[in-house]
């Protein structure tokens, strides 16, 4: 289902309450309603970022291993699971991998004053097109929910 929208300004979405979110997390949210996350948003070093969820490298998705788990195992950069990639957490920057020159996606972030997390995708860059594998766009492929799955 998708996430509804702040009324003061019909194209933030609020996603969550700050507080959901510790230092040195984060979190992902399906904002589409279609099982899969497409954002997600960080505290690191007292700072909110908000990304897509979108590997540079194969232009797909989502980064994680499992639900939220955007962090590398030491906890000091971003990692896209799927290549080994890893991302400054503030900048977005690929500081090591197959993407390096490249960066992550922003979307827009605030925080209301009430402390809720809002982001407005519309404000940040556009999603380049898809890499195409095949003459398949590879975002068709995600592999299957099983039971017991967090992802």
């Amino acid at each position: 289902m998708p996430l509804p929208s702040c009324a003061d300004h019909p194209s933030w979405t609020t996603l969550c309450h700050g507080e959901s979110i510790a230092e040195g997390q984060a979190r992902g949210f399906d904002l589409d309603g279609r099982g899969q996350t497409t954002v997600f948003v960080l505290r690191w070093q007292g700072q909110w970022r908000a990304w897509y969820d979108w590997c540079p490298h194969w232009r797909t998705g989502p980064m994680a291993w499992r639900r939220d788990a955007y962090f590398s195992g030491d906890g000091q950069s971003l990692m896209c699971h799927a290549h080994g990639a890893r991302f400054d957490p503030l900048s977005g920057a690929c500081t090591l991998g197959p993407c390096q020159g490249q960066a992550l996606w922003p979307v827009a972030l605030r925080l209301d004053p009430a402390g809720w997390v809002q982001i407005d995708p519309a404000q940040g860059p556009p999603l380049p097109a898809p890499e195409v594998a095949g003459g398949f766009d590879v975002t068709d492929f995600h592999r299957p929910a099983t039971q017991g799955d967090n992802t």
